[in-house]
């Protein structure tokens, strides 16, 4: 789980470095304060190719495959270790985070690819949704993760007592 987090954070640094001399990071990847003239002027600019290629597809995608699943795997784990019934919870969550994030990209990539400034602002609110859901299921799978661990040490720690 510590590799996935840290190819996070490698891929976060090396789109920043990307984008740094004309946008403000992948703005519509992570938050909801940008304009359709924004979003307009990101798929008309000369970034849009670098941002489908290799940001988004693979390195996005691998990101979000090894988030997903070590915060799948782990919290199904430990949830299945202290609370059986609600093991599928740990699968569910992160499965949630996967699907909203890889359909926010193939929107964004789609939007990117067509360069079309008014289509991106006809499709500003669906992808402002998209996001919305991605933001808060990542949230919710690390939280749930985190609570999971906390649940299985206190748990293991009552059984060895």
């Amino acid at each position: 789980m510590v590799s996935a987090f840290g190819l996070f954070r490698w891929v976060g640094g090396y789109s920043d470095r990307v984008f740094a001399n004309r946008f403000r990071t992948r703005f519509p990847e992570k938050t909801l304060s940008y304009s359709g003239d924004q979003l307009g002027e990101l798929v008309q600019s000369d970034l849009r190719m670098k941002y489908v290629f290799p940001i988004l597809f693979p390195l996005d995608l691998i990101v979000m495959l090894a988030l997903a699943g070590a915060m799948g795997a782990a919290s199904s784990h430990w949830l299945n270790q202290i609370y059986p019934s609600a093991a599928w919870l740990g699968l569910v969550v992160p499965a949630v985070y996967l699907l909203s994030d890889l359909i926010e990209d193939c929107l964004l990539a789609w939007l990117l690819l067509h360069g079309d400034p008014h289509a991106a602002a006809r499709s500003i609110s669906v992808l402002k949704a998209i996001t919305t859901i991605k933001l808060v299921s990542v949230s919710a799978s690390i939280a749930l993760t985190a609570i999971a661990f906390v649940g299985w040490l206190f748990h293991s720690e009552s059984l060895a007592i």
